[in-house]
């Protein structure tokens, strides 16, 4: 009986031990099942930072080019606009207008230098050629220097008379002032 039971107490730790390794087997494949589960969700997540920040990248170079395609379609438009639509694009005040003239001016001046230059070569292979000059011919160069003469010549004139009207609003105000000390004061 001593070896029945012996036997019997041997089957069943060896039975027990297999049961329990078993057992012990299964927790370890869950164990593991999550950690993959979880090495995935974090490679997801990953993954899915790495298109975002990707997606925003794109995104941001887009912007880029758009701002950058605007700043070459003012540029163009800048160019190649007239004179007097630079003027007329200025805001309806009479200072701004003033200013926007005057770079228009500029401007002109600039797109003149060029025609300046083919007139006076105009000029010089008149005088080397013996050709003589016609005494009404005036250059389309010295029509606009003498508009831009004229134009800063009246635009002195303009901010003279917006500093003498500056001054007679102060004057005015003055005048205001004490009218209204004088009225309290009856």
């Amino acid at each position: 009986m001593k070896k029945i039971l012996g036997i019997f107490f041997f089957l069943s730790c060896l039975v027990i031990t297999v049961y329990s390794q078993e057992i012990n087997e299964k927790e370890g494949r869950k164990v593991l099942e999550q950690i993959r589960r979880e090495i995935q969700n974090e490679e997801k997540a990953k993954q899915k930072a790495i298109e975002d920040a990707e997606k925003v990248r794109i995104a941001a170079e887009k912007e880029e080019e758009k701002k950058g395609k605007k700043i070459l379609e003012d540029i163009r438009r800048d160019m190649n606009e007239s004179l007097e639509e630079k003027v007329f694009r200025s805001e309806n005040t009479l200072e701004a207008r003033m200013a926007t003239a005057g770079t228009a001016f500029e401007i002109g001046k600039e797109r003149m230098a060029f025609l300046k230059m083919e007139e006076e070569e105009i000029i010089k292979l008149e005088e080397a050629l013996g050709v003589e000059a016609d005494k009404n011919r005036v250059f389309l160069s010295q029509k606009f220097d003498e508009t831009y003469d004229k134009f800063n010549s009246n635009n002195n004139q303009i901010e003279n008379i917006l500093l003498e009207n500056e001054k007679l609003n102060e004057y005015l105000s003055r005048l205001d002032k004490m009218e209204q000390k004088v009225k309290v004061g009856n």
